[in-house]
C-alpha cells in the first residue's frame, strides 16, 4: 500500500491521536490547496508538476474539512471528474420527464430549463412537463442552514410531474419561453408560456391544464426567444430574435384572469430624425439599410426600492439598458451602448493576434455567445475567429459594469481554449455557454463543463484545474442553473447533478465573509503568463512558502508595533483562525484611527506605511533555508519572520513563492477592509503615489524578475553581464559562496536599475568598436529582445490584474497612476527605454544593410516606442488637475511626435501609422497620407476618427501648409468632411440663424449660397428650397421679390431635371448627380440633334426657358431653326400639302404654344427671319420650303383667329 493510500485510509477510517488537534491549536502546514494534484489544464499548465505520494500532509484545515476534500469525487458513472465532486441532486426525475429525455423519437425537439426558484420544466413538442426539483425555502426557520444548500442525494421517491399543453405553433416551442412561479400563499404554482410566433397562454394552476387564458399574435412577423419574469413589475418581458420587447401582464378582473401586452419602444427624437434627413439633403448621405441586430441574451439587473427594474438586453451590436416602473406601465431606455461590442472586438484583436499595436489590420469574425448579470456585473462569453491566421475559434470572458451613460469594460480574460472552426464544426464552436456564481463561472457545452475561478468578481486567467466530462454516448447537458450557490446541470441520462470543488463545504457558502483564506478557491496561478506557467503555484512550490510555517503568536509578540500586528493578523487569517484574526484586525483599526498617547495627532498614513513596509520586505526577504544565506539571515534577525522567505534552493522558485505570498497578503487586505482605507503616501515630490499602485509596482517587479530568470539560460552572456553591472552600481559584493545573481534576485525593489544597465552595456559594445557593424547590431537586437520579453510579461500581468490593484471606487477618480515602467529617472524605466530606442536607430537600423535584420530592428523600435508612449498616455488619462494636465499633454505630444517622426523620416510608414493611430497623432497620419499620396488611407482615417474630427484637422493642416487647393481634391470623395469644413465658415452661419429664429437673414444667406452653387443641381435646389421656407417663415412682404427670384431659379432646375438621362450622358454629364447647368445649356440640350426623342413639348420647354435668357431673340431663332431642321420640307404630296404640313414638328410646336394661350406674335418670329436665315443652309432657296412655310403661317393665322375677328368677316 502506498503512502498516499495509507494517508487517505487514515482520514477515512480514523484519524490517529497525534493528528487530532484542539480548537486552539495553531496550524503551520500548507493550506488545503497544497494537497491538490497539479495537472494539465486545458487553459494551460504542466502535468509533470504533480506532487509525490508522500507530499500529502496534515492540512491546515480541520479534520472534517480534510475528509470532505478527499471524499470520492466520482459519484456518478459516466461522468468523469478527478478533482470535483459530481453528485445527483434532488429526487429522481419523474417518469414522464425521463421518458421525454431518453426516448429517441421526438428527443431532438426537447429543451429544458431549471429555475432558481426550485422548479424545472421540459418542452417536447406541445408537451410542457413541470416538476419541483427543490423544496421551497418558505417555512425554513431563520438561523438554520437552508436544507437546499446541502447537495441533496436522491431518495427513492419521485418528484410529482404536471403536464400542460402549449398553444399551437408552426415553430417549435422553447423552454426559454416558459416561466413557472409560485407567489406567497399560493398552494400550486402558476405558469405562463409564449410561443415563438407570439401566442401567450397562462395557467393559474399547473394542476389544471384546461383552465388557461390565451392571448394571440402579440407581435406580427417576429420570433420570440426568451421570457423574463419581473416580479417587481407584476409581469413578464418577452424578447424577439431582433431585440424587440413586449411586456406581458396577467390581470384579475371580476374574478376572471386576462392577459395584456404592451410593446416596449424607445422614445424618438424629432430633432434627431430631422438631423439625419437634413444631412442627407445637404451632402447626399445614403444611409443603406442595415441588418437587424440579433439577440444574445436578456437579464434583469436589479430592483430598486422605488419599484424600478433595470433590464439589460445584449445583441450582436449593442447593449441596451431599460428601466421599467409603475408595474410595467412606464419604460425608459437608459442608453444603448454600441461601443461595448467594438471594445470587445478590439480586445480580441489585441490579445490574440496583435498584442501591442493597432488592431485595425486584423479582420475577425466575432460571436457573442452568452450573457448573464450577477451582483451588478455583466458577464459576456464571446468567441472570435481570425480566418487569415488560423481556422480556430478563440474564447474570452468579458466583465463590464454599468455607468450612468455607458458600459465600462472591467476585465477581458482570454481563455486557453480553442476549437477548430469550419462549416461542419461551426455549431459546436458556437454552443459554449456559462453560468456564474459568487466564486466560479462554469463554462459548458453539451458534453463538458469547465469550472473557472472568480477573483474579485473577475475571472482569472486560469480555471479550476480540470474539465468535467459527460462521456456517455447518448448523454448531453440540456441546461444549467445556480441554486443557492450550487451549480446544477440537467443531464439527459442522469437528471440533475451538482458539480462542486473537491474541498467545497456547502455550509461555508452561508457566510462567505468568514472565508478569509485566499486559497479556498485560489486561482491556479496569480502571476503566470504565456512563458511563466512551467510550474503551478498550487503545486509543490507552495510547500516551499515560509508563511505557512510561521507562528502568528510569535510574530504578534515580536515587537508589538503595527507592522508586526498586521503580519500576525494576516497569518491568523491564512490559517483560518478567524477569531484571533478579527481580534487583531479590530485592534489595528483602533490604533490606526486614534492619536498617540503623547498627544501627537492621528497619522493618516500609518496603515499605508505598514502595508508598504511589509510588501517591500516581502519582496526582498532572504531565502532562510539556503545555507549560503545563513550569515546574512543572522545579521537580519527580523528575516526569520519574513513573509516572502522560501525554503527552496532555486531562484526561480523563490521568486514565485514571493509572488504567491504577496498575492495572499493583498487578498487579505481586500477581504478585511484594509484595501479601501489605503491612501496616497506623500513622498516630497510633485506626485504622491497611491499605496495600491505601489503594491502593484512591487508585484510587477517580481514578475519582471521571474521573466528575466526564465530566459537567462537561453541568453546567459548578455544577462549575466547586465546583472553584474547592476549589482556593481549598488556597491554590493557577494559574501562566501553567494553569487552576484543571488544578490540581484533578492533586491527586487530596485529591479528597474537593470534597464539602465542594459543600455550601458549596449553603449559599451558600440564604444569598443572592436566588432563588426553586423555583430553590434545583433547584440543590440538581443538586448532589445530581453527587454521586450521582460516588459511584455509585466504588461500582460498588469492587464490581467488591473482590477486586483484598483483603488476603492470612491478614490479611483482622484488618484494618479504612473507605473514604474513609465517613470523617468533612476526610479523608473522610461529614460532607459528612450535611450535604447536611440541606440537601436543609430547603431543598428541605420548601420546594417541586411533587410531582415533591419526590419527586426524597426519592429523592436516600434514595440519599445509603444511601451513608452502607452505608459505616458495612461498616466495622462489619470491626471485630474487641469493645469498639470495641459503641461503633461504638451510633453506627451512632443515626445510622441519625436518618436514617430523618426519612423516617417526613415519611410517606415506602416510602423509609423500603427503608432500614430493608437496614440492619435493626427499630424503624423496626415503627413503619411501626404507623402504616400494615399487618398484611400486619408478617407479611412476620416471615417475611423470621425469622433475626433480628424477631417477638420487634416483640412486645417493643408491650410497651414498653404495648400488650400488640395483640400477639395483630396476630400472630394468625402462629402461629410467638406460639409463640416463649410459649416466651420461664416458663410454657413445660416444654421445658427435658423435655430435663433432669424429667418430673414437665414433666407438671405441660403439664397446667396443657392445662387453661388455651381456644382450640384440637387444641392442648389435644396438651398433654394430652404431659402424659400425661411423667407416664408419670416412673413415679411418686402421679401416678395426675393421669393419670385427663388421660384424662377427653382423652375430652371425643374426644367433641367426633365432632361433625359441619355442626352445628358451623351454630352458627358452625370445623370444621377447632375451639375448645375446654365439656361442656354439646358435649351441646347432640349433641341440638340443628339436628343433624338425630343418632341413638340420639349421644344416648347426650350421656348419657355427664353424668359430666363438675357438675349432671347437670337436664342428663339435658334430654337425654331432646330425645329425646322427636324422636318423634311421637300418630299411631300402637293395634293395633300395641308395634311403634310400638320405633321411637321414646326407646326406642332406652334400648335402647342397656341393651345397654351400664347400669342403667336410673342413667340413666333416673322417669316422673313427664316427665309433669310443662314443657319438653315440652302433650305430657304428651295421652293417647296418657301411654299410649306408660307402655308403654315397662313394656316396658323386662319386657325387661331380671335372670335371678334371671325364675326367681322
Amino acid at each position: 500500500m502506498s503512502q498516499l493510500e495509507r494517508n487517505m485510509q487514515k482520514q477515512l477510517l480514523g484519524t490517529p491521536r497525534e493528528s487530532r488537534e484542539s480548537p486552539g491549536q495553531r496550524y503551520s502546514n500548507p493550506s488545503a490547496n497544497s494537497t491538490r494534484k497539479s495537472f494539465m489544464s486545458f487553459f494551460g499548465g504542466n502535468g509533470n508538476d504533480g506532487f509525490s505520494p508522500g507530499s500529502l500532509k496534515k492540512s491546515g484545515l480541520s479534520n472534517s474539512r480534510l475528509s470532505l476534500s478527499i471524499r470520492s469525487n466520482q459519484s456518478i458513472s459516466g461522468i468523469k471528474s478527478d478533482y470535483n465532486v459530481v453528485e445527483s441532486f434532488g429526487s429522481p426525475l419523474p417518469v414522464a420527464v425521463n421518458e421525454a429525455l431518453t426516448f429517441k423519437e421526438g428527443s431532438c425537439n426537447v429543451s429544458a430549463k431549471c429555475a432558481q426558484n426550485g422548479w424545472a420544466w421540459v418542452v417536447q413538442g406541445r408537451r410542457l412537463l413541470i416538476w419541483q426539483y427543490k423544496e421551497s425555502s418558505q417555512g425554513i426557520k431563520t438561523g438554520s442552514p437552508p436544507r437546499s444548500l446541502k447537495p441533496q442525494r436522491r431518495g427513492g421517491s419521485l418528484a410529482q410531474c404536471r403536464e400542460l399543453t402549449l398553444p399551437h405553433s408552426d415553430i417549435g416551442h422553447k423552454s426559454s419561453l416558459v416561466s413557472v412561479f409560485q407567489t406567497e400563499g399560493q398552494q400550486m404554482a402558476s405558469c405562463i408560456a409564449v410561443s415563438a410566433p407570439g401566442d401567450v397562454r397562462f395557467w393559474v394552476s399547473i394542476a389544471h391544464d384546461g383552465n388557461s387564458v390565451d392571448l394571440t399574435n402579440i407581435l406580427d412577423g417576429q420570433e420570440f426567444v426568451q421570457l423574463l419574469n419581473l416580479p417587481a413589475q407584476n409581469g413578464y418581458l418577452a424578447v424577439t430574435t431582433t431585440c424587440n420587447l413586449v411586456f406581458l401582464r396577467v390581470c384579475l378582473t371580476n374574478g376572471r384572469y386576462t392577459l395584456h401586452h404592451k410593446a416596449i419602444k424607445p422614445a424618438t427624437s424629432f430633432l434627431g430624425g430631422f438631423g439625419k434627413k437634413f444631412a442627407s439633403i445637404l451632402i447626399g448621405m445614403n444611409n443603406s439599410g442595415e441588418k437587424d441586430q440579433l439577440l444574445v441574451g436578456m437579464c434583469s439587473e436589479s430592483n430598486s426600492n422605488d419599484g424600478q427594474t433595470i433590464v439589460a438586453v445584449l445583441s450582436d451590436r449593442s447593449l441596451q439598458r431599460w428601466c421599467l416602473s409603475n408595474k410595467g406601465s412606464t419604460e425608459q431606455l437608459i442608453y444603448e451602448d454600441v461601443q461595448l461590442v467594438d471594445t470587445i472586438r478590439k480586445e480580441f484583436q489585441q490579445k490574440f493576434w496583435n498584442v501591442r499595436l493597432s488592431p485595425d489590420n486584423v479582420e475577425i469574425e466575432m460571436h457573442l455567445l452568452d450573457f448573464h448579470v450577477f451582483k451588478g456585473k455583466a458577464y459576456i462569453l464571446a468567441g472570435a475567429v481570425n480566418a487569415a491566421h488560423a481556422p480556430q475559434m478563440c474564447y474570452a470572458v468579458v466583465m463590464a459594469t454599468a455607468d450612468t451613460d455607458c458600459m465600462r469594460l472591467e476585465s477581458f480574460t482570454p481563455l486557453k481554449l480553442n476549437k477548430f472552426y469550419m462549416a461542419n464544426t461551426m455549431q459546436d464552436c458556437l454552443s459554449l455557454r456559462f453560468i456564474v456564481s459568487s466564486t466560479h463561472i462554469y463554462l459548458y457545452t453539451s458534453k463538458v463543463v469547465y469550472p473557472l475561478h472568480l477573483l474579485n468578481t473577475a475571472p482569472t486567467g486560469e480555471p479550476e484545474a480540470e474539465k468535467v466530462e459527460f462521456h456517455q454516448l447518448d448523454d448531453r447537458i440540456l441546461c444549467a442553473a445556480i441554486c443557492n450557490h450550487i451549480p446544477l446541470f440537467l443531464s439527459r441520462t442522469h437528471g440533475l447533478v451538482s458539480i462542486t470543488p473537491g474541498d467545497f463545504d456547502s455550509t461555508e457558502v452561508l457566510n462567505m465573509s468568514t472565508c478569509n483564506t485566499p486559497d479556498l478557491f485560489a486561482p491556479a496561478s496569480f502571476y503566470v503568463s504565456s512563458n511563466l506557467h512551467e510550474q503551478s503555484t498550487l503545486s509543490g512550490s507552495c510547500n516551499k512558502l515560509n508563511i505557512f510555517e510561521l507562528d502568528p503568536d510569535d510574530v504578534y509578540s515580536e515587537m508589538g508595533d503595527e507592522v508586526c500586528h498586521l503580519k500576525a493578523a494576516f497569518l491568523y487569517s491564512l490559517k483560518r483562525n478567524n477569531k484571533m484574526a478579527n481580534t487583531v484586525i479590530n485592534e489595528l483599526n483602533r490604533r490606526f484611527s486614534e492619536s498617540d498617547p503623547d498627544g501627537t495627532p492621528v497619522d493618516a498614513y500609518k496603515l499605508d506605511r505598514a502595508v508598504i513596509g511589509i510588501a517591500e520586505d516581502l519582496a526582498e526577504d532572504l531565502p532562510i533555508f539556503d545555507p549560503r544565506w545563513e550569515d546574512a539571515c543572522q545579521d537580519h534577525d527580523i528575516n526569520r519572520h519574513g513573509l516572502g522567505s522560501s525554503r527552496s534552493m532555486q531562484i526561480i522558485t523563490q521568486l514565485r513563492d514571493k509572488s504567491t505570498a504577496l498575492q495572499h497578503f493583498i487578498e487579505f487586505l481586500h477581504s478585511n477592509g484594509f484595501w479601501d482605507k489605503l491612501n496616497v503616501l506623500p513622498n516630497g515630490s510633485n506626485m504622491a503615489k497611491p499605496t495600491c499602485y505601489i503594491l502593484a509596482d512591487i508585484s510587477e517587479k517580481i514578475v519582471a524578475a521571474i521573466a528575466l530568470r526564465t530566459i537567462q539560460s537561453k541568453m546567459p552572456k548578455p544577462i549575466d553581464a547586465v546583472i553584474e553591472a547592476t549589482v556593481a552600481q549598488w556597491d554590493e559584493k557577494p559574501q562566501g559562496s553567494l553569487t552576484v545573481q543571488d544578490i540581484f534576485y533578492v533586491k527586487l525593489c530596485k529591479f528597474q536599475h537593470i534597464f539602465e544597465a542594459f543600455v550601458d552595456v549596449a553603449d559599451e559594445c558600440v564604444a569598443t568598436q572592436e566588432q563588426t557593424t553586423a555583430t553590434v547590431a545583433q547584440f543590440i537586437l538581443d538586448i532589445n529582445s530581453i527587454v521586450l520579453h521582460i516588459l511584455g510579461e509585466v504588461l500582460k500581468y498588469r492587464e490581467q490584474n488591473a482590477g486586483f490593484f484598483m483603488p476603492a471606487s470612491n478614490k479611483v477618480d482622484s488618484y494618479e497612476n504612473l507605473p514604474w515602467t513609465a517613470v523617468s529617472g533612476r526610479v523608473g524605466a522610461r529614460d532607459s527605454l528612450t535611450r535604447l530606442i536611440d541606440i537601436t536607430l543609430r547603431y543598428a537600423a541605420h548601420s546594417v544593410n541586411e533587410i531582415n535584420l533591419k526590419q527586426n530592428m524597426y519592429q523592436q523600435m516600434v514595440e519599445l516606442t509603444d511601451i513608452v508612449l502607452d505608459g505616458r498616455k495612461n498616466y495622462l488619462e489619470s491626471v485630474r488637475d487641469v493645469e498639470k494636465y495641459n503641461v503633461l499633454q504638451q510633453q506627451f505630444e512632443a515626445h510622441r511626435n519625436e518618436l514617430i517622426s523618426i519612423l516617417i523620416k526613415d519611410k517606415q510608414y506602416e510602423y509609423a501609422a500603427k503608432l500614430a493611430e493608437k496614440f492619435l497623432d493626427f499630424q503624423s497620419l496626415v503627413i503619411i497620407c501626404d507623402e504616400t499620396n494615399d487618398k484611400e488611407r486619408l478617407e479611412d482615417y476620416t471615417r475611423k476618427f470621425e469622433d475626433f474630427d480628424f477631417s477638420q484637422f487634416a483640412i486645417n493642416w493643408h491650410l497651414r501648409q498653404k495648400r488650400p487647393g488640395e483640400v477639395f481634391e483630396r476630400f472630394k470623395g468625402n462629402q461629410s468632411a467638406l460639409a463640416q469644413f463649410m459649416r466651420d465658415h461664416p458663410s454657413l452661419g445660416w444654421i445658427q440663424l435658423m435655430f435663433n429664429g432669424d429667418f430673414e437673414r437665414a433666407g438671405r444667406v441660403l439664397f446667396e449660397l443657392g445662387q453661388n452653387e455651381t456644382e450640384f443641381a440637387a444641392r442648389k435646389k435644396s438651398m433654394l428650397a430652404l431659402a424659400k421656407l425661411a423667407v416664408l417663415a419670416a412673413a415679411d412682404p418686402n421679401l416678395t421679390p426675393q421669393i419670385d427670384q427663388i421660384n424662377a431659379d427653382l423652375l430652371i432646375i425643374e426644367y433641367q431635371e426633365h432632361l433625359g438621362h441619355d442626352v445628358l450622358q451623351s454630352f458627358g454629364f452625370d445623370a444621377t448627380d447632375q451639375k448645375v447647368l446654365k439656361v442656354e445649356e439646358i435649351i441646347n440640350l432640349y433641341i440638340t440633334e443628339e436628343n433624338e426623342t425630343a418632341n413638340e413639348f420639349d421644344f416648347r420647354k426650350a421656348l419657355e426657358l427664353l424668359n430666363f435668357v438675357d438675349q432671347p431673340y437670337d436664342m428663339r431663332h435658334k430654337v425654331w431653326c432646330a425645329a425646322i431642321k427636324r422636318d423634311n420640307w421637300s418630299d411631300y404630296d402637293p395634293n395633300n400639302a395641308v395634311d403634310y404640313m400638320q405633321q411637321l414638328l414646326f407646326f406642332k410646336v406652334i400648335k402647342v404654344s397656341k393651345s397654351l394661350g400664347q400669342d403667336s406674335d410673342s413667340f413666333l418670329p416673322p417669316i422673313e427671319d427664316f427665309l433669310d436665315s443662314s443657319e438653315l443652309g440652302n433650305l430657304p432657296q428651295q421652293k417647296s420650303f418657301q411654299y410649306l412655310l408660307k402655308l403654315t403661317y397662313e394656316y396658323v393665322a386662319d386657325l387661331f383667329k380671335q372670335p371678334d375677328e371671325s364675326m367681322e368677316m
